[in-house]
């Protein structure tokens, strides 16, 4: 009986060891500052840079719920709290990340920098009713949805190099750019802005209505859009 009780006593020491250790790991800009840093926030999301250069490791850390895109591609070796390693397929410019929200260090074993974009999903918009159709059901075949959960979906939108898409509408979201970017955007009431964006830009956008919008590069555009839901 004692030993019974010395056992039961001993495992629940050590399911609360665990316990504590997770509930105790920092997230990512807290714990590795140096790899992920935030560049955006408001009460919808937290947009975080992540760089790590070839060989550099992370100390262990969570994350909030998020998604994110790889701007590089890369490799690395994931460690968990167990002290279990597991190195992931390698990534390339444009994949999608669905977040990983084990606790975990990072070790880069790619020969290049990496550097990708998340984006933490904090809090629910209250989008306004639009009629106007949104992008992926007005220009399908240059806007597509590579993943959808309740909270977000990831749009890839592609332009050919001079490209109008149909009028369309779009809740507020992030916006990366995955290429260099020259556009004008022509609102329903005809008023014409021009924008353009490097690489690798992320910002926040609020929802638009009705509106154009014209690549006016003469080389198509590829932008990731995580529009929340």
């Amino acid at each position: 009986m004692n030993h019974v009780l010395t056992a039961i006593t001993l495992t629940l020491i050590l399911v609360g060891c665990s316990e504590n250790n997770e509930s105790n790991v920092l997230t990512s800009t807290l714990a590795a500052p140096k790899h992920y840093q935030v560049e955006f926030e408001n009460d919808y999301v937290r947009v975080i840079r992540v760089r790590y250069g070839p060989g550099e490791v992370s100390r262990m850390h969570s994350h909030e719920p998020f998604v994110g895109v790889a701007l590089t591609g890369g490799q690395s070796i994931f460690t968990g709290l167990d002290g279990i390693s597991e190195t992931r397929p390698e990534s390339y410019p444009g994949d999608i990340i669905d977040g990983d929200l084990n606790p975990h260090s990072v070790m880069s074993i790619s020969k290049l920098d990496q550097e990708s974009v998340f984006v933490e999903i904090k809090g629910r918009y209250r989008a306004k009713d639009q009629s106007v159709p949104n992008a992926v059901d007005a220009d399908p075949v240059n806007a597509r949805i590579e993943l959808e959960r309740p909270d977000v979906r990831i749009v890839r939108i592609k332009s050919p190099a001079g490209h109008e898409t149909p009028i369309h509408s779009h809740k507020a979201g992030v916006s990366v750019a995955l290429t260099a970017m020259h556009v004008s955007v022509t609102s329903a009431s005809g008023d014409v802005t021009e924008m353009s964006r490097p690489a690798g830009d992320a910002v926040w956008a609020e929802e638009r209505g009705a509106h154009r919008g014209k690549n006016l590069s003469d080389r198509p555009l590829e932008v990731i859009f995580f529009e929340l839901l």
